[in-house]
């Protein structure tokens, strides 16, 4: 029984030893080989992003410099060069790398998962970050822990410290300092961020003018990239933000609950852009405006275009910036109308809407869609006649608005808080109400019928279609009418002639100061009756286009 007992006893041992020996050499040799890796990684990344800086336009250059080599480990400065208006400006990171593919401070955390690499990033403090340095109270005011996994993908984490100060130079800031994480997946064009910032309030100093205070609280931001279907790439972004308010001495401006959301989706080689933002609550002076929300929305983009123009509209702009720097190249111009050119080649449209306004009395929302043909072409042809090359320009043009009844008293009463002077004086003869007066105006532009009220809405509708332009227009639809060209243009003439001299009518002109040899009129005694005024008879132009209503 000893005997097996001691037998057993070797190759147990003897396996164990072998299965530590496999992990000792599986270890350090994957940690070696990744080693390798991460240096060559290192230098190929640094070049891949020089490359892609410069394709963008953009002034800055990345350089990495291996300060240590190790078994576990690896030490590089990374070198963040930024070149703006002629002078350079530069941050120093330090960069240290674990080795995978069990980095030391994974298996410290009990993660046993292999991994490529892990990397510690902060920001070094020397002669040019000290001042950062003191304002995070010694904090690195950047950090950042990346981990890169054996499928290539890398996620991180990452701070900007808490910063502050309050001074009589440089005014008052307080920032709480931001958290963010995200993944990349360079092998499968996919990257995600998130990222929340929870205070930040800043206050300049104080001039001539008084002073103001900017706080955010609560913004949150997030955005994501597939590029998988590199026919078809998406890219999507949201911020949040949970109140804003920019405060000055006479003034304050506040929003509740801003949210912007932001798309980018390609299909081939178009390209659509969309954006939505929505304040759910602006005040002013304590005001209550109600809710405002509005959309810009681009399709047709030729995909390829729109980035080379992006870039050589970037460039030029950084060039303007230089000190001693010319005006741009006519070839440089040339470059950028030909991106131009390549960008609205596929027939674009664009929308503005819809921006509506929502009060509790009511809501109004207003739609303007125009759709182009490719106007740099027509610039040999009509370059001299910006009217011309705008009819040439344009295939259609389309506007909506609309607005509830009530809405126009809800907008009076708003006027009429924001505005002091609306506010009467004691003894002053009542005038009419900015309620009573807009709907005043609002008729007078209902009759004159360059708006329609229907079924509790007023609005306006415009419709032009054109083809293979405006310039060859047939019919201008109106408020459901339909007109040609010349007798639209003739009728909205006529009718805004007509609503224009109503409207100057409802307010009289101001009193003229008296003159040598005039005495002015006597003002009624206190209780008495000023003598009634006749009005002159009033002439309103005969309307026009009558043939139609």
């Amino acid at each position: 029984m000893l005997h097996i007992t001691h037998i057993m006893g070797k190759k147990i041992t003897k396996t164990l030893a072998a299965v530590v020996l496999l992990v000792i050499l599986g270890y350090f040799g994957g940690t070696w080989y990744s080693g390798t890796k991460v240096d060559e990684q290192v230098i190929r990344r640094t070049q891949d992003i020089n490359a892609q800086l410069r394709s963008n336009g953009l002034p800055v250059q990345v350089t990495s410099e291996k300060k240590d080599a190790g078994l576990f480990s690896s030490t590089y400065t990374l070198t963040l060069r930024i070149d703006n208006a002629g002078q350079s400006h530069s941050l120093d990171f330090n960069v240290q790398v674990e080795h995978g593919p069990l980095p030391l401070s994974r298996l410290q955390q009990g993660k046993l998962e292999p991994v490529r690499a892990l990397s510690h990033v902060t920001l070094i403090n020397n002669e040019k970050t000290s001042r950062l340095f003191e304002l995070s109270q010694g904090q690195p005011p950047l950090e950042l822990l990346l981990t890169t996994h054996l499928d290539g993908q890398t996620r991180y984490r990452g701070s900007v410290a808490s910063l502050s100060f309050n001074n009589t130079r440089d005014g008052q800031l307080h920032f709480d300092g931001m958290h963010f994480e995200g993944t990349v997946d360079a092998s499968n064009q996919v990257a995600q961020f998130a990222g929340n910032m929870p205070l930040i309030q800043v206050t300049p100093p104080k001039n001539e003018t008084g002073t103001s205070t900017l706080i955010f609280r609560d913004l949150e931001m997030s955005s994501q990239y597939d590029g998988r279907d590199t026919k078809n790439p998406l890219w999507r972004q949201q911020s949040t933000l949970a109140a804003f308010s920019l405060a000055s001495d006479n003034a304050k401006l506040e929003i509740d609950q801003y949210q912007t959301d932001s798309e980018a989706d390609t299909q081939d080689s178009g390209l659509a852009l969309q954006q939505t933002t929505v304040l759910n609550r602006v005040r002013i002076n304590g005001t209550d405006l109600g809710k405002l929300q509005y959309a810009v929305a681009a399709s047709g983009l030729d995909r390829a275009g729109a980035m080379q123009f992006i870039t050589q509209a970037w460039q030029q702009l950084l060039n303007a910036g230089q000190a001693g720097e010319q005006a741009a190249p006519q070839q440089q111009w040339l470059a950028l109308l030909a991106s131009l050119d390549l960008m609205l080649s596929g027939k674009p449209e664009l929308t503005i809407g819809p921006i509506a306004w929502t009060l509790p009395e009511g809501a109004a929302s207003a739609t303007i869609n125009v759709a182009l043909n490719n106007p740099v072409p027509l610039l040999s042809q009509f370059g001299n006649d910006p009217y011309a090359l705008l009819l040439n320009a344009l295939r259609s043009v389309r506007f909506q608005l609309q607005a509830d009844q009530a809405m126009p008293q809800g907008v009076a009463n708003r006027v009429s808080q924001l505005n002091a002077s609306a506010l009467t004086s004691p003894g002053s003869v009542p005038e009419p109400t900015t309620a009573e007066k807009l709907d005043t105006i609002i008729d007078i532009l209902v009759t004159n019928q360059l708006l329609y009220r229907k079924q509790g809405q007023i609005g306006l509708n415009v419709n032009i279609e054109g083809d293979p332009s405006l310039a060859s227009a047939g019919a201008v639809a109106m408020n459901g009418k339909q007109y040609d060209p010349l007798e639209f243009v003739n009728a909205v003439q006529t009718r805004a002639a007509a609503a224009e001299l109503q409207i100057r009518q409802l307010t009289p002109p101001p009193a003229q100061p008296d003159t040598p040899g005039q005495q002015a009129p006597e003002q009624p005694a206190s209780g008495q009756q000023a003598p009634e005024q006749v009005a002159p008879e009033q002439h309103i132009p005969e309307q026009e286009g009558s043939r139609q209503d």
